[in-house]
């Protein structure tokens, strides 16, 4: 029998059916069969988690279970176990374009808390992104690919010995115009509409018009390793990053790109004493970030507001972050039937050069007499110059009460200069309730910190900071029944449900301050299955059901399918030829509160790969066609864009790997 192992779950090797964690296991060879170019292709395929849109710039999602922010903190990425966070909104960075994942050896995603591991904003659920050594590549492998869209990529890799090293160097660039879906109505539409009865009005939207979502990349990692010590460096570049329907929702086909550098380095050195019952881990890294604009963004065209702003409504908001972790882990397993895990940390996080040019004044409606102004320096920049210092401290026991029973205990202890103390405990009861079947019983509570501009913003009237936030707190409680066969086939069913208190809300009825007034209550079930039709051909299938509601309005929160399914057929056609087709389906996407528009409609996706391997050498062809039948398919927007995000239609790549 094929087990997979993870190690998100506890920080330690465990079979995934007998996780302390739901916890879905996505391979590199998963994402050759696929066809997936970066993460987000096939994060899509994990029950449970929706794959959206969100505004400002068209950025990628991550909702879980129907746990929806805004701006998405409520998802935490990680890569290598450290957290991709940016300070200012809480997410992943709104200037992001995805991640490709040629690099990537597995992602290992948690549905559900993961606070009492990994901290702030292991909330909704956890992705770690974790990439590849040198025994992955194990020598050069070379890459080209070219499809719809006028998208290239490219890559080389190395992965081999380097005197005493064990040295892995990746090196990914590329490019992509975008999909250039139509956007019917935008932000800009509407101001049209309610101006449609002044005498002389002319409409100024772009709309229609394509949506704009092309970027250039470049995206490095290495990885160096040598007896305890284990170095890892990563860099991502997007530059020309367009922003999709705009920062405000009004298209702006004329300027508007950003780019945005972030800069990963970290070093551990993993020692084992007393004959392997003590490990100790020490690691030091550092996170950089920063996020600038390359052109002038026009939240709004030439002529805005009847005429108020005839070079168009300007806003050029920029940012640099650094951010400092050092922790130090000790696994002991000497205590019979016991295995402890202690953490101790701390993280030092600065947001400076916050930069912004604008021409409106603080109320947002009235033009600044002199037009386009450098603002960095004064009290109306977008977010004032902030530091944030973290302690932590974390404590698990894996308890193995017999041959068949383990309890997991756990909690992380926080301490944030900004907002004051937190702590997140975990259980998890863990029953082989025969050879075959799995039974686990988990709870765990978690939180997400409130970001920076929800603290400290003091120039925007509509979305003002309040510095007496607490962190957002959920409470998880699941059951979980998996069924494993020696036939490599397997099955499982997943229960949730989790409280959410305290969720950061702006005041949408008086002056926009931020507040602690959101309460959301969900449950849900997710099905799995695994089952080999033939020696050659193998069915991954999965459904999900999520009801999230908003308990103050006892309304559906939206922007996630209540239902929605997937299944692949991978067919080893002969030793060289492989095949596979995805489907997914998504069903009705509901509205939120005050939102009177139709729900977003059902659709099904279909995705096909073709893979010719040894076609010469060491050379592999493979043909990705996504959007099969060219399905008319859309993520939910907020209602400045009256009609949602159009996905892309029918597209497809041809992509060209040599390995030697």
């Amino acid at each position: 029998m094929n087990v997979q192992i993870t190690r998100v779950a506890t920080g330690s090797p465990t079979p995934l059916n007998r996780a302390a964690a739901i916890v879905t296991v996505i391979t590199a060879e998963d994402l050759r069969q696929t066809g997936a170019r970066n993460i987000e292709d096939a994060l899509m395929s994990v029950p449970g988690l929706y794959v959206g849109r969100s505004e400002p710039g068209y950025a990628p999602t991550y909702i879980f279970r129907g746990i929806y922010g805004s701006l998405n903190p409520q998802a935490l990425l990680m890569i290598n176990g450290f957290p991709q966070k940016s300070l200012p909104i809480g997410n992943k960075g709104n200037v992001w374009g995805g991640m490709p994942v040629e690099s990537v050896q597995r992602i290992e995603i948690i549905r559900g808390p993961g606070s009492a591991l990994y901290g702030a904003d292991a909330f909704a659920g956890v992705i770690n992104v974790i990439t590849k050594t040198a025994e992955d590549v194990d020598g050069t492998k070379l890459g080209v690919r070219a499809g719809s869209f006028d998208t290239y990529d490219a890559w080389a890799q190395y992965g081999g010995q380097v005197a005493e090293w064990s040295v892995m160097f990746s090196l990914e660039a590329g490019s992509t115009g975008g999909h250039r879906e139509i956007i019917e109505s935008d932000a800009q539409t509407q101001f049209d509409e309610d101006f449609s009865s002044i005498p002389g009005y002319q409409p100024i939207s772009y709309a229609p018009g394509p949506i704009n979502a092309g970027y250039d990349h470049v995206d490095l990692r290495v990885d160096l390793q040598r007896d305890a010590w284990q170095i890892r460096f990563g860099y991502q570049n997007r530059n020309n990053l367009e922003t999709g329907d705009g920062l405000a929702g009004a298209l702006d086909p004329i300027g508007s790109t950003y780019r945005a550098d972030i800069a990963n380095f970290d070093l551990t050195y993993a020692k084992e004493l007393w004959d392997g019952e003590l490990s100790l881990v020490t690691q030091l890294s550092a996170y950089f970030a920063s996020q600038e604009p390359v052109e002038t963004n026009y939240l709004f065209p030439a002529g805005a507001f009847v005429g108020s702003f005839p070079d168009g409504y300007i806003g050029n908001p920029g940012h640099k972050e650094i951010q400092t972790t050092l922790q130090q882990f000790a696994v002991y397993s000497g205590w019979d039937s016991h295995r402890l895990r202690l953490g101790i940390g701390a993280t030092y996080g600065d947001v400076y050069e916050t930069t912004e040019e604008k021409n409106f004044e603080v109320d947002l409606i009235t033009p600044k007499p002199e037009g386009l102004v450098d603002v960095s320096d004064t009290d109306e920049v977008w977010l004032p110059e902030k530091d944030r210092t973290l302690y932590f401290l974390s404590l698990q026991d894996e308890w193995q009460l017999d041959p068949n029973w383990q309890l997991v205990l756990g909690a992380r202890y926080d301490h944030y200069s900004d907002f004051g103390d937190t702590v997140n405990p975990r259980l998890a009861l863990v029953w082989a309730t025969t050879p075959d079947w799995t039974t686990r019983l988990l709870y765990g509570r978690a939180f997400r910190a409130p970001s920076l501009s929800e603290l400290y913003t003091i120039s925007n009237p509509v979305a003002l900071g309040n510095p007496d936030l607490d962190p957002e707190v959920i409470d998880t409680y699941e059951l979980a029944f998996n069924h494993q066969l020696e036939n490599g086939q397997s099955y499982g069913f997943n229960f949730f449900y989790y409280k959410i208190k305290d969720m950061i809300l702006y005041d949408t009825s008086g002056n926009g301050v931020a507040a602690n007034v959101g309460e959301r209550t969900g449950k849900g079930v997710e099905l799995e299955l695994i089952q080999p039709l033939t020696d050659q051909l193998r069915l991954n299938a999965n459904y999900s059901y999520q009801e999230s509601v908003n308990t103050r309005l006892d309304d559906d929160v939206g922007y996630a399918p209540n239902n929605q399914s997937y299944a692949q057929l991978n067919w080893n056609v002969h030793s060289d030829w492989h095949a596979n087709v995805e489907m997914h389906w998504f069903g009705r996407i509901q509205r939120a509160s005050q939102d009177d528009r139709p729900p977003v409609k059902s659709a099904s996706v279909w995705n096909l790969t073709i893979r010719r391997a040894n076609l010469w050498g060491g050379v592999e062809l493979a043909l990705n066609l996504r959007n099969l039948f060219d399905k008319d398919w859309r993520s939910p927007s907020w209602t400045r864009v009256e009609y949602d995000y159009p996905n892309p239609g029918r597209n497809g790549n041809v992509t060209l790997r040599y390995s030697f």
